[in-house]
């Protein structure tokens, strides 16, 4: 028997997955579904359990926070209404990515995919190295947001975002057009949703574009200084407990 928990702030569709799950498996039980990343923190950091399905969205906050407070080494179905977290989602141990509503067949064959992937001790024991291999990250997935201009209203994707920055308590995205506007999130929240692949955090106050970095500079011994494209008029120093992070992410292809 695989135990297994629902963490969604929805009742109803925790329900109704918990009732999916039981249609499609009998070697599936849904032991606990927990509502809240704080709960949910709570109960992996003392409980272990063989399968999670995560909504991304929850009341408190974004389901990928959970991963940062508490080490999950468990295969993971992810379920959510956005399509903009599935490359965020397969740097965890994911199974599968599905969009709301989740429909039977949708779930059948993510149900299905961990019956295979369990089959032979070897992959069994091995569980890591098995979704790393699984898990190809492609770096075309795209965010967009909207802003609005006077009484108009743009949609602009993340490939034309230079750098997103926090100030008086208000995010900005820039882009390479040195176009400045307002949106309504966290650079906590774009942190965990916008392609690593593209994006880094550097400090509390800027999240910047692989290709928006013009220049480096030795700030200190132990700092670093970045010149952005397009230029601001704040220094931009890589925070000193990120700097080995970002000097792996600037050589990583």
């Amino acid at each position: 028997m695989i135990n297994a928990i629902i963490i969604e702030d929805e009742n109803l569709a925790a329900q109704r997955l918990k009732m999916l799950v039981e249609e499609i498996s009998d070697t599936i039980q849904i032991i606990e579904v927990i509502p809240s990343i704080t709960q949910a923190v709570r109960w992996l950091s003392v409980h272990t359990v063989e399968l999670i399905f995560l909504d991304i969205n929850l009341a408190d906050g974004s389901a990928f926070e959970i991963f940062e407070q508490v080490e999950i080494r468990t295969p993971v179905i992810f379920t959510t209404a956005y399509s903009q977290y599935a490359l965020r989602a397969f740097e965890q141990y994911s199974i599968d990515y599905l969009l709301k509503p989740v429909t039977r067949e949708k779930l059948k064959n993510s149900l299905n995919k961990l019956k295979h992937l369990y089959q032979g001790a070897e992959l069994a024991n091995n569980i890591k190295d098995m979704y790393q291999a699984i898990n190809q990250i492609t770096s075309g997935s795209t965010m967009r947001f909207m802003v609005q201009i006077g009484n108009k209203f743009r949609v602009i994707e993340s490939k034309e975002v230079a750098y997103f920055l926090s100030e008086d308590k208000l995010t900005f995205l820039v882009t390479w057009d040195n176009k400045r506007y307002p949106i309504d999130q966290s650079l906590r929240s774009l942190e965990s949703t916008l392609s690593p692949n593209d994006f880094f955090r550097v400090n509390r106050q800027f999240l910047l574009h692989r290709k928006a970095i013009q220049e480096l500079y030795a700030f200190s011994t132990s700092r670093i200084k970045v010149i952005l494209t397009p230029t601001t008029s704040d220094d931009v120093v890589v925070a000193k407990d990120k700097l080995g992070q970002f000097k792996r992410w600037l050589v990583k292809s």
